[in-house]
């Protein structure tokens, strides 16, 4: 049986964010999958290497367009990078749609997004002043409406990869 590879974007700015996303990779392995993870990445994670903007390009986005699944932790935080990621899944699910108008809709395979958050105040916003104490980028939801799934926390995505990894057999078409 081949492993499915899925691609984890997370923010990795912090040490916190960074440590949180390797042990998001490794929850989702022990259910089967064969996961990268930029932050286990050394040759462009570890700053003393200095690596060039083109070398974290190559090296992020070449597991990309290799992958089967697309995970997204949205934290409404600063991830520059991995809003950046999302949106080159996007495009490639939109360019493999166009190049593939004539084939029935249920024969076209894309790459799914599936999203959740490690950020409860996202799950359940406050409100003061009409305000909300935190907030997603509604591009980058329309995204995920459009190419996958809105889980919400890190159990429901560790659920719904159970569920996929079972009845699917790790691979997922739209």
């Amino acid at each position: 049986m081949t492993k499915h590879k899925i691609y984890l974007a997370h923010p990795i700015s912090t040490s916190g964010e960074f440590a949180d996303s390797i042990r998001v990779a490794n929850e989702i392995r022990r259910l089967g999958f064969d996961v990268y993870a930029p932050a286990e990445n050394s040759s462009i994670n570890d700053k003393t290497n200095e690596p060039s903007p083109q070398d974290i390009y190559e090296g992020d986005i070449s597991k990309i367009v290799t992958s089967d699944i697309f995970v997204i932790n949205v934290t409404g935080g600063h991830q520059d990078g991995t809003i950046s990621e999302i949106g080159v899944v996007a495009g490639l699910n939109e360019m493999k749609k166009r190049v593939n108008e004539n084939v029935n809709e249920d024969d076209r395979e894309y790459m799914p997004i599936l999203a959740y958050t490690s950020n409860a105040r996202l799950l359940r916003p406050q409100f003061s002043n009409g305000m909300a104490s935190a907030s997603a980028n509604h591009l980058v939801l329309g995204m995920i409406e459009r190419w996958g799934e809105w889980l919400g926390d890190e159990k429901a995505l560790l659920k719904r990869l159970r569920e996929l990894a079972k009845v699917n057999n790790g691979k997922v078409t739209e």
